[in-house]
């Protein structure tokens, strides 16, 4: 499970409290910690985006399914750092029934995402 990658998209509101969304990538046996994630993406709050929201920014990719390439749909990818500690990573496809595997070095090189501490430790 550590291999695998969770993409999840959310929803933040900035200091000025206008809204934005994320990509949050990090191993998929952890959770996220809020606080964590709020000081890495300078946020105020954060929350799930909507299933709706999902849909929209992705073209129609169903909740569970969202690859971790958030740099495909115009957002920003944050990337919790224990994840690199994988020599590969397993993501979901764009379809929950379809994984793919891929070296973690290519896709840090391909998506350059910003790493932070996101989980819950």
């Amino acid at each position: 499970m550590h291999q695998g990658a969770k993409a999840l998209i959310v929803r933040a509101k900035g200091p000025d409290n206008a809204p934005f969304f994320v990509m949050l990538v990090f191993p998929a046996d952890l959770k996220f910690d809020s606080k964590k994630v709020k000081s890495a993406i300078d946020a105020k709050s954060v929350s799930f985006a909507t299933e709706e929201e999902v849909s929209r920014i992705t073209d129609g990719v169903q909740i569970g399914g969202v690859p971790p390439f958030g740099n495909l749909f115009g957002l920003p990818v944050y990337v919790d750092e224990s994840l690199s500690s994988n020599d590969e990573i397993i993501f979901n496809a764009g379809d929950r029934s379809f994984s793919i595997a891929m070296k973690t070095s290519d896709y840090l090189n391909v998506v350059r995402p910003k790493i932070s501490d996101l989980v819950l430790r």
